[in-house]
């Protein structure tokens, strides 16, 4: 293991306390806060990354846009966000009417504005959709643990297994076995957290939520690396040091925490 690797490991030993305190500790609206500090840093990451050379007001309107779906999702109700959409459309469309210079760009800045706000604005919010479930905050810590340890799998199986190359063209790091040991890892964590904090929950139910977790982990770290490379960059920032920005440290929630809250609604027949 190398010295980044080495460094990024123990800035997590530091790091997970303080967070997994205030979760298991605090009321659901602190993780609420959390989450939209998480989503104002991921989306200005975004913004800096897609949109460098843009017009400071059309980034301002991405992340305020960005913000306001997350906390109706986070305060209100998913049902409640098809009005959102309207007006962030509606918005869009004066935004560029009233800014836009050279028309031949206005398509694909208004669709990279679009996409950061469901990305991370509307994605990350399904953290605090499972905070606002029953037994909630069993369930998100169960979520962090799980992810956390696919994370810390993939980056020791790959650094001391990795011989065959997952996708080279987006993440030329990431390998096969490293994959391999983010769903090993996340099973093996996932049902030790289950035995301890989630006695009825069924072992073949629990190691398909741990692999479900492990793969789509692994898709969102791979979405926001198609990203970087799309911008030639190494981080999405330099907010945390050793791990890059905040986008490159809550990558790995933004499909799994989706694919959570479905399956307890639908496999393990939870009620919201």
């Amino acid at each position: 293991m190398g010295k980044i690797e080495k460094r990024k490991v123990w800035m997590a030993f530091f790091m997970v306390p303080p967070v997994v305190l205030l979760i298991a500790l605090g009321r659901p609206a602190v993780l609420h806060l959390m989450v939209l500090l998480a989503s104002f840093f991921g989306l200005r990451e975004y913004y800096n990354l897609a949109l460098p050379h843009s017009k400071w007001i059309e980034r301002a309107v991405g992340i305020g846009l960005g913000l306001i779906l997350s906390i109706i999702i986070s305060f209100g109700d998913l049902k409640e966000i098809s009005p959102f959409f309207v007006l962030a459309l509606l918005i869009l469309s004066i935004l560029f009417m009233a800014t836009s210079k050279d028309l031949s760009s206005t398509i694909s800045k208004m669709g990279i504005i679009l996409f950061g706000i469901l990305f991370i604005g509307f994605l990350l919010a399904y953290v605090s959709v499972i905070r606002n479930m029953t037994n909630g905050r069993i369930w998100v810590l169960f979520l962090i643990a799980t992810i956390w340890a696919g994370d810390i799998s993939a980056l020791l199986s790959g650094s001391f297994l990795g011989r065959h190359k997952l996708y080279p063209k987006i993440s030329p790091n990431k390998t096969f076995e490293g994959l391999g040991g983010a769903i090993v890892g996340s099973i093996i964590v996932a049902l030790a957290f289950s035995l301890l904090f989630i006695p009825h929950l069924e072992k073949g139910h629990c190691i398909l939520l741990a692999i479900g977790l492990g793969i789509f982990g692994q898709l969102g770290d791979f979405t926001e690396s198609l990203l970087k490379r799309s911008a030639q960059v190494k981080d999405s920032g330099t907010l945390i040091p050793g791990h890059g920005g905040m986008l490159d440290r809550i990558d790995s929630f933004l499909f799994s925490a989706p694919f959570l809250h479905y399956s307890l609604l639908y496999l393990l027949k939870e009620t919201p």
